[in-house]
């Protein structure tokens, strides 16, 4: 049997190297910190605040941190969790500066946006069944507006627990360490944010399904 670490595990074991090498003084590890992780930040920064520009703005200032309290990181989770944890910190903090709601997830987002690729990956694995042909086209882009909407509605801990699991890839332990909560309530978050997504749009997708 191979011992050789999967990709996902030499990345995390990659960032966790640079960050103590930040830790250590290298100023150079903190350029590749971030060269590393930037457009991952700003992807998910972008599906709060709805701007790039803010988006962009709120990533340095997440750097920034990492930066300063780079001596109270400790290597006992994934870098990207404890990043993730900042950038969440980072993001409602400037939305209650400016009486904002969070836009969770799609407003503003495009398949561009901040270099992301997986901007529109949930909202286009609902809408994908909807055909190629140009009337199906027009439907598509019709649902992945209700999609928006349906997500929108959604309460608050339950569009960021879907944005951290569908977007971001973290497992429940991972999303409970950045929303400081149990793993078993995170789940239950998803499952009920699921639930109510279904719900919204089972009708959408029905009609959809019967027009292919």
């Amino acid at each position: 049997m191979s011992t050789k670490p999967s990709a996902e595990v030499a990345e995390i074991d990659e960032d966790a190297r640079l960050m103590l090498a930040v830790q250590a003084g290298d100023p150079l590890a903190f350029e590749e910190l971030m060269a590393r992780n930037q457009t991952r930040v700003c992807s998910f920064l972008l599906r709060f605040v709805g701007s790039s520009q803010l988006a962009e703005d709120l990533a340095q200032e997440v750097f920034l941190r990492v930066f300063k309290h780079r001596a109270t990181y400790r290597q006992e989770a994934k870098f990207t969790t404890w990043l993730y944890r900042v950038a969440h910190n980072v993001a409602f903090n400037a939305l209650r500066a400016k009486g904002r709601r969070p836009e969770v997830l799609f407003s503003g987002v495009t398949s561009s946006s901040v270099g992301s690729t997986t901007s529109v990956g949930f909202e286009n694995s609902i809408t994908e069944k909807t055909g190629s042909t140009p009337t199906r086209q027009l439907a598509k882009v019709e649902l992945q507006q209700i999609v928006r909407a349906a997500v929108d509605a959604l309460p608050s801990r339950q569009r960021e627990a879907i944005l951290l699991s569908r977007f971001e890839g973290l497992s429940y332990q991972e999303i409970a360490d950045v929303m400081n909560m149990s793993p078993q309530a995170v789940k239950s978050l998803v499952c009920r944010a699921k639930m109510k997504l279904k719900e919204a749009l089972e009708p959408y997708l029905e009609e959809g399904r019967k027009s292919v």
